[in-house]
Parts: structure tokens; C-alpha cells; sequence
């Protein structure tokens, strides 16, 4: 069984990247919209792939600015401070447990290089996603909010450059 990572530029993106990503977007189940259109919201995307099938995608996408709204995480003094946002992270479940989620989220941060980063995950639901972005730099800033979604609980991790 052999893990494949991959980062691709957006000048890079094809149809058959932009379908992986959407396949496995639309399986995470937590956008709102087509996912089809979300890889080119996205600066970079990293994709991983056991034995040459995608299992697992996160990308660097145009922030969303709500999440620093005072109805959210309540810190829209920042919002100006981040233009790009660590997203869209996502790996299928069979595939849980092996650091693929890790890796493509440390080679994205990675690739962007220098400068403030955000990201939004679910808190109680999600904390090895937590723990993952706490060991890349980033800190939990503002208070939580529920997602619009599903119930879960949202936060915001800001990481300054």
C-alpha cells in the first residue's frame, strides 16, 4: 500500500484534479453549495492517494470572513489580518489513523509559506483536527459558534506569521 501526496498551484488545477476534489468534497459533507466549484476558491490543494485512489484532500482557499463576526468567533478586528484560510480538509474514514491527515495539512501550510493563516474546525467533534492544527502554530482565538450546517461547534484557530 503505498501514500502518495500531492500539492498543486491553482494554475495547475485540471478537470481531473478539480473532480477528485469534488468527489471527495461532496463525501465530507460539510459545504454549503456545489462542490464542484470549490477547488478554484483555492490558492493551493493538496490531494493524498492510496495505490493511485484519492482518500483524502484539504486546500488553502479565500478566507471566510463571517467567522470573525461578532455572531461567530466575535474577533472581527482580525478579519483584515488574514486573507487565506486552511480548509476543505477532509479523509475518508477507512483511511483514519494513518497520519494522512497530518501530513497533507502540514504540506499545505508548508507550500503557503510565510504569513497569517486561518482555519475553522469543529471543537469537541473533531479534536484531532484540533491537535492537528495546534501542532502547525495554530492557536484557538474567540469564542465558539455552532455551525449552520450540522450542531457541531465551530472554532477559530489563527496562525500569525
Amino acid at each position: 500500500m503505498k501514500i502518495e501526496y500531492e500539492i498543486i498551484q491553482h494554475e495547475q488545477f485540471d478537470t481531473s484534479i478539480r473532480d477528485e476534489f469534488a468527489t471527495l468534497l461532496k463525501k465530507q459533507g460539510k459545504v454549503q453549495g456545489d462542490p464542484s466549484t470549490k477547488a478554484d476558491r483555492c490558492k493551493l490543494i493538496g490531494i493524498a492517494r492510496v495505490d493511485g485512489t484519492a482518500v483524502a484532500i484539504g486546500g488553502i482557499k479565500r478566507k471566510t470572513d463571517s467567522a470573525f463576526s461578532n455572531e461567530k468567533a466575535g474577533i472581527p478586528d482580525l478579519r483584515e489580518a488574514f486573507d487565506w484560510e486552511l480548509g476543505y480538509l477532509y479523509t475518508k474514514e477507512d483511511q483514519c489513523g494513518r497520519g494522512i491527515a497530518s501530513t497533507i495539512t502540514r504540506l499545505l501550510v508548508d507550500a503557503y509559506g510565510p504569513g497569517n493563516l486561518m482555519a475553522s474546525t469543529e471543537i469537541a467533534a473533531n479534536p484531532a483536527m484540533v491537535r492537528i492544527l495546534e501542532k502547525l502554530g495554530f492557536r484557538h482565538v474567540g469564542k465558539p459558534w455552532k455551525s449552520g450546517i450540522h450542531d457541531n461547534y465551530l472554532g477559530l484557530f489563527l496562525k500569525f506569521q
